[in-house]
């Protein structure tokens, strides 16, 4: 709310910088001044009259709509008590046009442009000026400056709702990237820690039978992990980045090798553009980091497969699974798919498969999404 607040003072206040150039109109009420033969005490007054009128017209371009009715008001009284004087005042009574046409609906609008009207033929016919066009010219340049608040009207209320949905874009647009983020890191840190815990369990294993040798090596590629950890969780905030599916591939063997379990890689992995490659090997990375968690078999099977317009990859263990419960991570990868078009499936009869499916062509990107 205060950022919309500041928003539209912002652009109030643009709006304001241009004011002075609609104040040509003045050119009515000023050309009199120089030409008929008016005393000194009433040019001061006339002028006297111009400058509150001008300032009451700045007033009134910093007001929100609502509030204009007494500035208004101000400006007609004005032009009131100068017409008997000077006839130019038809410049004041066509600023009161814009304001009644600006800021009030057409039928409260209308109806007050009327009443303006109304005023000039009572000065013409009635109280007398020193112009007999004086109620024409009125009229015309009051109607025609009316519709020009109108106009400036829609305007601003097109203008607002621009910057209001370019608010909305960028507030959306900052939700996702924000669950974009919690997904990557919850997908990277849990793949993290998860070898953290087995490197760490098997080096004390290897302590234990002073097999130092082995658990060296095994402290060492902890602390190789705990740096690409690090790496990644700094990337995650302008996009994941990895080596390739290929490599990745290597890598979550290794991990998988090291977890006690044997690993298929069947068929030939697809070549994807690097926004849907990287959603794949992210949701490859969770479905294998399940598979070291949570299953008791020892075999992993990752496999490739395509038809004529869809890619499928499942990841399936041989582990007794009666239910699995879909948490953080397989509701993470099921949204990274989806937003490729694609589709999750899990299978328990033999097992835990999961399959993913993705369409061949590209998905066209909707504005504020990330993967």
């Amino acid at each position: 709310m205060m950022i919309n607040e500041k928003t539209k003072q912002k652009a109030s206040n643009e709006e304001a910088k241009h004011a002075w150039v609609y104040l040509f109109n003045l050119g009515f009420y000023i050309l009199p001044m120089v030409l008929f033969p008016y005393t000194v005490s009433e040019i001061v007054l006339l002028s006297l009259a111009m400058l509150v009128f001008v300032a009451l017209y700045f007033y009134c371009f910093y007001l929100p709509r609502q509030r204009m009715f007494w500035p208004i008001i101000g400006m007609y009284v004005i032009a009131c008590a100068v017409t008997p004087w000077n006839p130019g005042s038809v410049a004041f009574f066509s600023y009161v046009g814009f304001f009644l046409g600006f800021a009030y609906r057409w039928p409260y609008a209308l109806t007050a442009v009327l009443g303006v009207i109304a005023t000039l033929a009572v000065f013409q016919w009635g109280v007398g000026t020193h112009w007999d066009l004086f109620f024409h010219y009125g009229t015309v340049i009051v109607v025609t400056v009316a519709i020009f608040g109108r106009v400036e009207r829609l305007r601003q209320r097109h203008a607002a709702a621009e910057r209001r949905s370019a608010e909305e874009i960028e507030r959306l647009a900052t939700s996702v990237e924000r669950e974009r983020i919690a997904r990557d890191l919850h997908d990277i840190l849990g793949h993290t820690l998860s070898s953290i815990v087995l490197k760490s369990d098997l080096a004390k294993a290897q302590l234990g039978k002073q097999q130092y040798d082995a658990a060296a090596q095994q402290l060492q590629e902890l602390s190789e992990i705990a740096r690409i950890s690090l790496s990644q969780v700094r990337q995650s905030v302008s996009g994941y980045k990895h080596r390739g599916l290929a490599l990745e591939l290597k890598r979550l063997e290794q991990r998988l090798q090291d977890a006690g379990f044997r690993t298929d890689i069947l068929g030939k992995p697809p070549l994807f553009d690097a926004v849907r490659e990287t959603a794949l090997v992210l949701a490859i990375t969770e479905l294998v980091t399940n598979v070291i968690r949570h299953s008791s078999g020892q075999l992993c099977t990752i496999h490739f497969d395509e038809s004529a317009d869809v890619y499928r990859v499942q990841v399936c263990d041989d582990g007794n699974h009666a239910e699995v419960q879909r948490g953080n991570g397989l509701l993470g990868v099921q949204q990274r798919i989806q937003e490729l078009g694609g589709s999750v499936e899990v299978f328990t009869a033999r097992g835990c498969a999961v399959a993913l499916q993705l369409p061949k062509h590209e998905i066209p990107k909707v504005t504020g999404a990330t993967t």
